[in-house]
């Protein structure tokens, strides 16, 4: 039993929303993706978590990892892994996260806002898809330590409603990801390859059919820093530029199949006593670069307690900002940017 390890997480939450309403009129809350944040203001479990992993040796090992939430029991990961003793080479096949960046596969129980940048959601939905990678890690120097990773997916994701487990292309998106610990600071590269298959979709001009290219190229940072009688603090930074398909419902300035994103996030968190950190992020996305002011930024700030190694109590505040030619985020019928700050209160506990 002792190769047997079972861990998880619990993220129990309330999530108040200034655009919640009471009573909504028959079919509007569920009809209308722009009163999905109506019914939102309550109590729920956002991640529960549970990972058993069975580590045959140091160099083979098998993990299956689920999830229990509002939206019912998944599988989030089931993978094997293997290392092939003398390169260090190290072979992982199944279902986890794609290695693409430094916020797509950080933890939820460790992360400091209690969901992704909007960047993040969006084009890594799921954070997971299912592939096969290969990494291995050097030492620089004896002193730094650098870790190579590729992987070819089917690029499609977990979270894919339509074809599920299913692969509509077949070519794979491949992924490489560089990243390096100089000690205080971290830094990585991250490239994403692949094709978009798209059914079909309202976009204008309408869509047949197709298949377009789905790229992307990020830069992460990570620096650790310590302030006289304050202690540890630690400042984040992700960019994000890709091609993505023109699936979106509203008119676009050019008959490009492929829309420019651009995405961003800023995380400063600074601890204010031992058990007390300060958090705030700035989390930017634009989705098409040809459009003007159709951008998404969110401003957050709040507090974490940690209560003791296991648990901790998050209260942050956010202020999304659409811009007026925004997909989301307008009051209906105008370009006003629609009031709809969140305040969540969180407790996260590990085992």
């Amino acid at each position: 039993m002792k190769k047997f390890k079972v861990s998880g997480y619990v993220q129990a939450r309330y999530e108040y929303h200034d655009d919640a309403i009471s009573n909504p009129a028959l079919g509007t809350a569920s009809t209308d993706s722009r009163n999905m944040g109506k019914l939102l203001n309550r109590f729920y479990i956002r991640r529960g978590r549970l990972k058993v992993t069975f580590q045959a040796n140091k160099n083979a090992s098998g993990v299956v990892y689920f999830d229990g939430s509002a939206s019912g029991v998944s599988l989030k990961e089931a993978f094997v892994a293997l290392t092939e003793p003398r390169s260090e080479v190290r072979f992982t096949l199944g279902q986890f996260n794609w290695p693409f960046g430094y916020e797509v596969s950080f933890s939820s129980s460790k992360r400091e806002f209690p969901e992704r940048a909007r960047w993040s959601r969006t084009l890594f939905p799921g954070e997971r898809d299912r592939g096969v990678k290969v990494e291995r890690a050097f030492k620089i120097e004896d002193r730094y330590d650098l870790n190579l990773t590729a992987g070819v997916f089917n690029g499609n994701g977990i979270e894919d409603r339509v074809f599920g487990a299913t692969d509509p292309n077949k070519s794979k998106d491949f992924i490489a990801r560089a990243a390096c610990d100089f000690g205080a600071l971290d830094v990585g590269v991250s490239g994403y390859w692949g094709e978009q298959f798209n059914p079909s979709d309202s976009a204008v001009p309408v869509q047949t059919p197709s298949s377009t290219d789905k790229i992307r190229y990020g830069a992460d940072a990570q620096f650790a820093f310590d302030v006289p009688r304050l202690g540890g603090g630690a400042l984040k930074a992700e960019f994000v530029v890709g091609q993505e398909p023109k699936n979106q419902s509203k008119a676009f300035l050019s008959s490009d199949t492929t829309r420019d994103v651009t995405g961003l996030d800023v995380v400063l968190a600074q601890n204010l006593h031992p058990n007390l950190q300060f958090i705030s992020r700035i989390d930017y996305y634009d989705p098409d670069r040809d459009i003007k002011s159709d951008e998404f930024v969110a401003y957050g700030l709040g507090l974490v307690y940690f209560w003791d190694n296991h648990s901790k109590v998050k209260l942050v505040y956010e202020i999304p900002k659409s811009g007026k030619n925004a997909r989301s985020g307008l009051e209906p019928g105008t370009t006003k940017d629609l009031k709809d700050n969140i305040l969540t209160m969180e407790w996260v506990y590990t085992f």
